[in-house]
C-alpha cells in the first residue's frame, strides 16, 4: 500500500495499542508493513441454505467433498523446491557476516515469501467458495504436529538401527505442510462467521477405514485410493471419508440443538 499523505492515528483515541489507537510498523524481506485495527460495519450475513458439505483434506488433494467434488492441491513448495536448494546451497557456500551472504538469505527468504503468498491466495479463494455454497461446512478436527511427528528409531538386540521409513515419511510431512491444512481450516473458519455459517469439526478416527454405505469396517493402507464394500458401494477412498465425516457433523449437530420446552 502505497501512502502520498500523512496519516494519523489515534486521534481522540485512548493511546492503548490493543484499542487499535497505534499502528504496527515492521519489516519483512526488504518490504515494509504497517498493522492497525479499526471499526468496520457488521458485513450481512449470507442466504440460509440447505446444503452442508464433510471435507476430507488430503495430500493427493487438497479437500475433497462429500458431493464427489474435489479441490486440487498445487504444491507450491514442491514446484519451488529446486530453486529454493539453489539459494539455499548458495547461502551455505557464503561467508558469515558478510554482505553476499546477507543478500544470499534475502534471495531464499524471498522464495519463501513466495510460496507462503500463493498458498494463502489459493486458500482464501477456495474457502470463499466453500463458504459461499454451504451452509454447513464439516471438518475433521486433525492436529497436524502429531501427523508431522518424527518416526522413532528402531534398533536390534544388538544396538544395531534397522530401517524405520523416516524417508518415506519425511516425504508426507513435506506434502502435509505444504497443503496448509491448519490455515485452511482457519480461514474458512473467519469467512464463516462473517457469513454467518457453522464450521463443525469431528473425531478423525476411522473416517476412510468404514464404509459410508453400511458402516462396516472396511481396513485400507494408504496406497488403496479406492473404497470397495461387500454391501456393494464402490467409491474413492477420500470421497467415502468425505461423506463419513458429513454424517458425523450432523449427528454432532443434532446431539448439541437442544428442543424448546413444550408449553
Amino acid at each position: 500500500m502505497l501512502v502520498n499523505e500523512h496519516v494519523r492515528f489515534g486521534e481522540g483515541g485512548t493511546g492503548d495499542p490493543a484499542m487499535g489507537d497505534r499502528p504496527l510498523l515492521y519489516r519483512e524481506v526488504e518490504e515494509w508493513y504497517v498493522t492497525f485495527s479499526c471499526e468496520v460495519p457488521e458485513p450481512e450475513k449470507l442466504p440460509v441454505n440447505a446444503e452442508d458439505v464433510g471435507i476430507d483434506l488430503g495430500v493427493t488433494h487438497l479437500a475433497t467433498l462429500s458431493t464427489g467434488e474435489m479441490i486440487e492441491h498445487p504444491r507450491y513448495y514442491r514446484k519451488a523446491q529446486k530453486v529454493l536448494e539453489k539459494r539455499q546451497q548458495a547461502l551455505s557456500r557464503k561467508k558469515r557476516g558478510s554482505h553476499r551472504r546477507e543478500k544470499a538469505r534475502q534471495l531464499v527468504a524471498k522464495a519463501h515469501r513466495k510460496i507462503a503468498r500463493q498458498r494463502k491466495d489459493f486458500q482464501q479463494k477456495a474457502a470463499k467458495h466453500l463458504v459461499d455454497r454451504y451452509q454447513v461446512l464439516v471438518f475433521e478436527d486433525i492436529q497436524t504436529s502429531n501427523l508431522t511427528r518424527k518416526p522413532k528409531p528402531k534398533q536390534d538386540e544388538n544396538g544395531k538401527y534397522l530401517p524405520n521409513g523416516a524417508a518415506a515419511k519425511g516425504g508426507l510431512n513435506k506434502s502435509i505442510l505444504d497443503a496448509g491444512w491448519r490455515s485452511f481450516v482457519q480461514i474458512c473458519s473467519i469467512k464463516a462467521a462473517w457469513a454467518g455459517r457453522t464450521i463443525i469439526k469431528v473425531d478423525p478416527a476411522f473416517t476412510s477405514q468404514i464404509c459410508s454405505g453400511c458402516g462396516q469396517v472396511r481396513k485400507k493402507d494408504l496406497s488403496e485410493r479406492w473404497h470397495s464394500c461387500d454391501c456393494g458401494t464402490e467409491l474413492d477412498r477420500d470421497v467415502n471419508a468425505a461423506m463419513n465425516i458429513l454424517e458425523r457433523g450432523r449427528r454432532q449437530r443434532g446431539a448439541t440443538c437442544v428442543e424448546a420446552p413444550c408449553l
